[in-house]
């Protein structure tokens, strides 16, 4: 039975962010293959919490590669999955406010 998904202030803008800047860049076919992909992984997450490791660098938190652009950090409270935040791996982490 899949886990309850939230999304933080923070995951939920970051996702919106990274959607379209795939849009504006690379079209809405582009985006949408995106969206699938995080949509699938986060699925997979719900499933099975446990799925990807703790990150060696934000405590609490697991890190979850979605693509070599996009790294998903998350935690499980036991009874539901919190998503933190999608991290852009090659955007500046000023502009991202982390």
């Amino acid at each position: 039975m899949p886990y309850q998904i939230r999304y933080s202030n923070r995951a939920y803008s970051e996702y919106e962010k990274i959607l379209d800047y795939v849009v504006e860049n690379f079209g809405l076919e582009v985006a949408a293959k995106v969206d699938k992909l995080f949509e699938e992984t986060i699925d997979q997450i719900s499933l099975n919490p446990y799925l990807y490791p703790f990150s060696d660098t934000r405590k609490n938190l697991r890190r979850c590669v979605i693509s070599p652009q996009t790294t998903l950090y998350y935690r499980f409270a036991g009874e539901f999955v919190e998503l933190a935040s999608f991290r852009g791996n090659k955007m500046n982490p000023k502009e991202l406010g982390l």
